[in-house]
């Protein structure tokens, strides 16, 4: 009898203990709306068309301003309806967030576009972020900061921290070019530092 009770439990955890597992490690993707989120950074750059400008020779100043939605993926249980926010990124593991970018540099040329930052929580409260996007970039003839007019990718990756329930700081690199799919010659890298306020 006992040998017959204990074949039966053992065929039932077998069966639903991957069901079990399952449930505590799912999943979940979910839009969510957020506040108002701004990232502004100060930068410095070098033009890859004429290399007549290096890093630390001149500065430019980008921004990005997020939109109020986003897609986050998470552990199923973390997500709840609590209006509560733990700073930018509500520790989500990832979210996808529609933006809009701005760039201006000392010399006048500026870009204008939208895109996407992917942000990958890779260790307590450390974000690696990818942002891609196009832009429209306008530039004076004589600039000689790498960015002519025209229609330009944009791509950067950034190191970010939350530091406060307002306040994230972040580093990274930003590159614009036509990425060969556009006609324009521009050819621009920024290395950048900045701060991020969240409403």
């Amino acid at each position: 009898m006992i040998k017959t009770v204990l074949t039966i439990l053992t065929f039932f955890i077998y069966v639903f203990s991957g069901d079990i597992v399952a449930q505590s490690n799912k999943g979940k993707i979910q839009m969510e709306i957020n506040r108002l989120n701004i990232a502004l950074y100060g930068s410095t750059y070098r033009d890859r068309i004429t290399f007549e400008n290096n890093f630390g020779d001149n500065f430019g100043f980008s921004s990005i301003i997020y939109f109020p939605f986003r897609w986050s993926v998470d552990y199923a249980n973390n997500f709840n309806d609590s209006t509560a926010n733990k700073g930018e990124f509500n520790n989500r593991l990832f979210l996808i967030r529609p933006v809009a970018l701005f760039n201006l540099s000392d010399q006048g040329s500026a870009t204008t576009g939208a895109g996407f930052q992917l942000s990958f929580l890779i260790t307590k409260q450390w974000y690696i972020e990818f942002l891609i996007g196009t832009v429209w970039a306008e530039s004076k003839k004589n600039s000689t900061d790498g960015i002519n007019e025209g229609f330009n990718l944009s791509q950067g990756f950034y190191l970010t921290k939350p530091i406060h329930q307002h306040f994230s700081l972040s580093a990274g690199f930003n590159h614009i070019s036509s990425a060969h799919i556009f006609n324009s010659k521009t050819n621009h890298d920024q290395i950048v530092l900045g701060i991020k306020y969240i409403f």
